[in-house]
């Protein structure tokens, strides 16, 4: 037995194993892994890369499937729900820094019937971004219709609940 890697723990404070901590009423993913996997996220969505959309989610989807499918057994609905609501950040972003210029941001707009007013909007920025405008014209369903694997329907705390059941029954 490897003693620099096996030691003894109270159930309280939980035990770190293959990427998840596992306590005696929780389970959740090592922050660790999570920012690893964001940082994986960021090379894909550069906003420099020059790529279409599509092509970006296409590459993007492999990884987010492996991802939700190995820590679906931690509960972690909170921070699948957080990383999604940034990877959408991040991918109109990307998609701001290809449109170029804020008129084919207000032609979007227009599009889909907006009647505001247009002020100007910085295309290469991360607040923008996030900006009623950039939310109004990307919004999250059209990213589910361009294929993005959505994280907040993947069900997590899979084997928690499968043992909560059959202890209980």
């Amino acid at each position: 037995m490897n003693e620099t890697k096996s030691h003894i723990a109270h159930s309280g404070e939980g035990v770190k194993f293959l990427g998840i901590e596992i306590g005696s009423h929780y389970s959740r993913i090592q922050p660790k892994k999570m920012s690893t996997f964001k940082g994986k996220l960021k090379r894909v969505t550069r906003r420099n890369g020059g790529k279409p959309l599509l092509e970006v989610i296409k590459q993007l989807n492999p990884l987010l499937r492996g991802f939700s499918q190995y820590f679906r057994i931690a509960n972690a609905n909170r921070e699948f729900k957080k990383l999604a609501a940034w990877l959408r950040r991040r991918l109109r972003s990307v998609q701001l820094r290809l449109w170029k210029k804020p008129t084919r941001l207000h032609r979007r707009l227009r599009q889909l019937g907006y009647e505001g007013s247009f002020r100007y909007i910085c295309m290469d920025s991360w607040r923008n971004a996030a900006s009623p405008l950039a939310s109004y014209s990307m919004p999250n369903q059209w990213f589910n219709d361009l294929g993005l694997v959505n994280l907040e329907h993947v069900r997590t705390g899979y084997v928690f609940s499968h043992y909560a059941e059959w202890k209980c029954a």
